[in-house]
């Protein structure tokens, strides 16, 4: 089940289709229109209208739908008679575009509310594949564990300062001498909330360590490999490492990010090389481009986005690619930027696009298999091929 904020931003766009005069209304009128929706799923949406916490995300929401209804590239005022919502429902086979609503069976619509990210993928799909066809779970190398691939030297290290810290808290857990468990006398009574002493710091988001979570005595048979750790080994280390790297790990942790970086880019700039015409289809994929136009209906932190996003078909009639630069960059974790060059065709003008993508464990610190979240640096409304809606 999407998050309240997201079914509040999706379905807000699909509702401001309908041609109501109002939020409240289009509602109250649960119209058979909006395909997928179960009874629960309107009592859910008219709950949250009515506490109003999201407000301003059903105006925005609502504003777009509205947009795409008159639009010439949209519905032209024409009224849909289909809305489809694909709520939790997974991707099916190789989807390019990120696809929320589809209207009338032929216009799809990503709602990209506050957010700048362009894909979450596993890093060999992109840094080796290219991002070229669906997302295939390879069992390669150190059981698919990116980080223990590209730099085991570095992951190993970190991985025997964390299990080290780990099994010395761990010692003792089943009880103190008085029989009391050791989890409540070192709790206490009275713990902070979580993130309300960074609240009271002023502290960044993500910045302040959050309570470290009592050792439990599973740490103990953490195995001496950390390609060798159980799903359940991972998610303990990933609870326990959760408010931050203990004493000594942090230093080892930023030698891991640099050499994952810099095997990361060296890998994407050999895949890249090794067949022309490489570059041009890296960046349509990077953008989320295929053979397919789509719209994004959304917001920015400054603006509302309103834009038909080009095939490549489109795009090369109107713009070339002069050059795309892969490189490791530093970032607190790895992290890897592009920047392309596009020259208009018809003003000769050049654009610079940047990205990047930062490789992280999918459940925290050692609780999954690493993953690539990349990110457009561009505002969305100056990338070329990403044209506002007309």
């Amino acid at each position: 089940m999407p998050n309240l904020r997201t079914m509040v931003t999706e379905l807000g766009t699909g509702l401001g289709m309908l041609g109501h005069d109002g939020i409240d209304h289009a509602l109250a009128s649960r119209s058979p229109v909006m395909r997928s929706l179960s009874p629960e799923d309107w009592d859910r949406l008219a709950a949250v209208r009515e506490g109003g916490a999201y407000d301003a995300e059903f105006h925005a929401a609502w504003e777009n739908g509205r947009a795409f209804l008159g639009a010439q590239d949209g519905l032209r005022g024409r009224l849909p008679e289909v809305v489809e919502w694909k709520g939790s429902l997974r991707a099916a086979g190789d989807e390019v575009a990120p696809v929320d609503l589809r209207i009338d069976y032929v216009y799809l619509v990503s709602c990209k509310y506050l957010s700048n990210i362009l894909f979450n993928v596993s890093p060999a799909h992109l840094f080796d594949d290219l991002l070229v066809g669906a997302q295939v779970r390879r069992g390669r190398g150190a059981g698919g564990d990116w980080y223990a691939e590209v730099a085991p030297a570095a992951h190993q290290r970190l991985y025997d300062l964390a299990r080290a810290a780990a099994q010395e808290a761990a010692q003792g857990t089943d009880g103190l001498a008085d029989g009391t468990p050791l989890r409540t006398a070192r709790m206490g009574t009275a713990q902070p909330l979580p993130g309300l002493s960074a609240l009271a710091s002023g502290a960044t988001h993500g910045t302040a360590a959050a309570p470290r979570a009592p050792a439990t005595a599973a740490l103990r048979a953490l195995p001496p490999r950390a390609v060798d750790l159980s799903t359940t080994q991972r998610t303990e280390l990933a609870l326990w490492l959760r408010a931050g790297w203990p004493d000594g790990a942090r230093s080892a942790y930023e030698e891991l990010a640099v050499s994952v970086a810099a095997v990361s880019a060296a890998r994407w700039h050999a895949a890249l090389s090794a067949s022309r015409g490489s570059r041009e289809a890296m960046l349509w994929r990077l953008l989320r481009m295929g053979s397919t136009p789509y719209f994004v209906l959304g917001s920015s932190a400054t603006r509302s986005l309103r834009l038909r996003i080009a095939t490549p078909w489109d795009w090369r009639q109107r713009f070339s690619l002069t050059r795309l630069d892969v490189f490791a960059q530093e970032g607190g974790q790895p992290r890897v930027g592009w920047t392309a060059g596009v020259r208009a065709r018809d003003s000769g003008v050049e654009h610079e696009l940047t990205g990047h993508v930062e490789v992280r464990w999918s459940h925290g610190r050692f609780g999954g298999a690493p993953e690539a979240k990349g990110y457009i640096d561009t505002p969305h409304h100056l990338v070329p091929g990403y044209f506002p809606l007309q």
